[in-house]
Parts: structure tokens; sequence; C-alpha cells
């Protein structure tokens, strides 16, 4: 065999060890855990161009895939997680508000300590979406 296929080989044979060796990393770093406060803006937009932004806070507790805790505006108005699962960096759950018929659907991705996305609300029959940009509270 070429000397030098062989050594292109050995390089191309360290160079997989190296990348296999950093996805345990990597997958690690993705499933960190939400445990905590983070504060979150919904923003939504009209058709006309127009747009509106509102803070709320998520409580979290994770407890391996499992998500839960409260959501709301005010620390008067907080809402149960109900359904929330964490896969890797993919966060889901739904809230449904006790004063009203809305459900909120999130679909939510964890990257460096935020976590963004959009909420799905439907009230009546009817739907919107809104943006999610919120960050762990300091």
């Amino acid at each position: 065999m070429d000397t030098s296929l062989t050594e292109s080989m050995k390089k191309l044979a360290s160079i997989a060890l190296i990348a296999v060796a950093l996805v345990p990393a990597v997958v690690v770093a993705q499933a960190k855990d939400l445990t905590g406060n983070w504060n979150a803006k919904f923003t939504m937009t009209a058709p006309d161009g127009r747009s509106q932004t509102i803070t709320f806070t998520f409580h979290f507790t994770q407890k391996g895939k499992e998500l839960t805790g409260t959501i709301g505006p005010t620390p008067e108005r907080q809402w149960e997680v109900e359904k929330g699962i964490v896969a890797g960096p993919k966060v889901t759950f739904q809230v449904q508000q006790p004063e009203g018929p809305t459900l909120r659907t999130f679909t939510l991705t964890h990257a460096k300590d935020r976590l963004q996305g959009t909420q799905k609300l439907e009230r009546n029959g009817q739907t919107a979406e809104v943006t999610v940009d919120a960050e762990r509270a300091k």
C-alpha cells in the first residue's frame, strides 16, 4: 500500500475518533437542566406590521425529560405547565389559562441559556402565533 495513502487513512481515522469523542459533550451541553426562573418576552406582530411585546416569567422544575412549573405575567397570575417535555434542545409544554378558554402550546429550543421559539394560542376555534424569547433570570 502507498505510504501517502496509509498516512491519509491514519489522519482520517484520527479525525473521525475526535469527532465521535466530541458528540457526547455536545449532547450533554444541549441537555442542560432548565430548573429555575426565566424572563420571557412574547411578541405578536399584526398583519399591518405593528407589534406588541409583553413579559412573562417561567418558573421551571426539570426532572429528567419532564418539565413542570408555572408561567405568568405577574407573581399573582401564574398558570400550571402541563405536558412539559425536554428532549435535547427541544422544549415543549402547554398551559391552560383557568380564567379563560385559552390554550397556550409552546415549542422552544434551548441554546446558550436562552429559550426561543413560538407559542400557539388557541381560543374559541381561533389561533394566533407569538414569538417567544426567554433568558435565564440572573
